[in-house]
């Protein structure tokens, strides 16, 4: 196997495996999630769609037809993390999203260029 498409599969995998842990705890409600979206000030509601969003966000970025929408998906969620804690004033919480923004343009690349 070329040493690219084996790259290619880690840098999507290191984005599609946590997505989809994220995502599901999420769902589930799990107790942090839960109180990060209430301090954001976001209902319980919201927090499952955006838990579903990722999911189907990291399930799509596996498969060549449905990446680039997966991709987008991804990309929306992220923008809107970073508002949130910006609009929270929580500089320190923007790294993170902000890194998976950047994942997510190189797994983009590799699609389409590489």
């Amino acid at each position: 196997m070329e040493i690219k498409i084996i790259l290619f599969w880690v840098v999507l995998l290191a984005m599609a495996a946590p997505s989809f842990i994220f995502g599901f705890a999420k769902i589930i409600r799990k107790k942090d999630k839960v109180e990060l979206f209430q301090r954001l000030g976001y209902p319980v509601w919201f927090m499952v769609a955006v838990g579903l969003g990722e999911v189907a966000a990291a399930t799509g970025l596996l498969f060549e037809p449905t990446r680039t929408i997966a991709i987008v998906l991804s990309a929306t969620i992220v923008v809107g993390a970073i508002f949130s804690h910006v609009r929270a004033r929580e500089p320190k919480e923007v790294v993170a999203p902000a890194i998976v923004l950047i994942h997510l343009a190189v797994i983009y690349v590799f699609t389409f260029f590489i």
